[in-house]
């Protein structure tokens, strides 16, 4: 079962490595602003103001906090990484241990997401083709909550085209039980080790 809120997604991560941390970043980023609201997309913890602004995941060995348009941030701890070369918006903050999570450089670049949402900046020459590279990262992350290893690799094996194919399937979706029943149908054909289409093609 996927989680219908955050506080069943930490309840899911209890005696993991991860929960304290994501537990953490989870309460310093509502502090950090009361407009802030949280909701569970991908079937992960995602944070919105002025539309999808942050999202927290738990990986095998690290936790992360995704930034959605995280290419636009000062960012002057340089706490913040790409996922892929591809990707021109979204850039992630890994932290592997709770002692490791930088509190003021998560406040700092709350901040500055907040203000880019505010602003309605977007990156520059970003086009449809690099939201759709956006949505496949998410795809990622359900992958990873999912804890699938021969899917996730599957997944990662394919071609950029094949990828976006799955993302653009379940983001199309215009209920969230049927991005589920998407999702879940990707993954038993990933399990597989077939692309959306293969047994058509």
């Amino acid at each position: 079962m996927k989680p219908k809120n955050v506080d069943e997604y930490l309840v899911k991560l209890e005696g993991n490595f991860a929960h304290p941390i994501l537990t953490h970043v989870r309460e310093i980023v509502l502090k950090t602003s009361p407009q802030i609201t949280e909701d569970i997309k991908w079937g992960t913890p995602s944070f919105e103001y002025k539309g999808l602004m942050m999202s927290m995941v738990a990986f095998k060995k690290f936790a992360a906090v995704w930034f959605h348009k995280g290419a636009l941030l000062d960012d002057p701890k340089n706490l913040l990484e790409a996922t892929a070369e591809t990707t021109k918006s979204m850039r992630k903050y890994v932290i592997a241990k709770l002692e490791d999570l930088d509190e003021q450089g998560l406040r700092d670049l709350t901040l500055e997401a907040i203000a880019k949402n505010d602003s309605g900046e977007e990156v520059e020459g970003m086009g449809q083709s690099d939201k759709k590279d956006l949505r496949s990262e998410m795809l990622d992350q359900a992958l990873a909550l999912d804890d699938n290893a021969k899917a996730a690799e599957v997944y990662q094996g394919l071609s950029h085209y094949k990828k976006r194919e799955f993302a653009e399937y379940i983001e199309e979706a215009k209920q969230q039980a049927t991005k589920q029943r998407r999702l879940e149908k990707s993954l038993a054909l990933l399990e597989q080790g077939m692309g959306l289409h293969d047994k058509y093609r």
